[in-house]
C-alpha cells in the first residue's frame, strides 16, 4: 500500500499529522487554562466562605 504512494500522498499525510498535533496542543492548553481558572474560583469562594464565617459570630456581639 505505502509503496504506491507518491510525494503528494506523503505530503498530505504530513500536513494531516501536523494539523492533528496543532489541534491537540491547542485543546490541551485550553483545558489546562480552564482547570487553573476553576481552581482559582474555588480558592476565592473558599476564602469568601471562610471570611463570612469569621464575620458572622462577631457581628451579633457588636450589636
Amino acid at each position: 500500500m505505502f509503496e504506491e504512494w507518491t510525494y503528494v500522498e506523503w505530503l498530505i499525510l504530513a500536513v494531516d499529522v501536523a494539523a492533528i498535533y496543532i489541534v491537540f496542543e491547542f485543546l490541551r492548553r485550553k483545558i489546562k487554562r480552564k482547570l487553573e481558572e476553576v481552581e482559582l474560583r474555588q480558592q476565592y469562594a473558599l476564602h469568601r466562605r471562610k471570611a463570612s464565617r469569621e464575620q458572622s459570630p462577631s457581628q451579633p456581639e457588636e450589636e
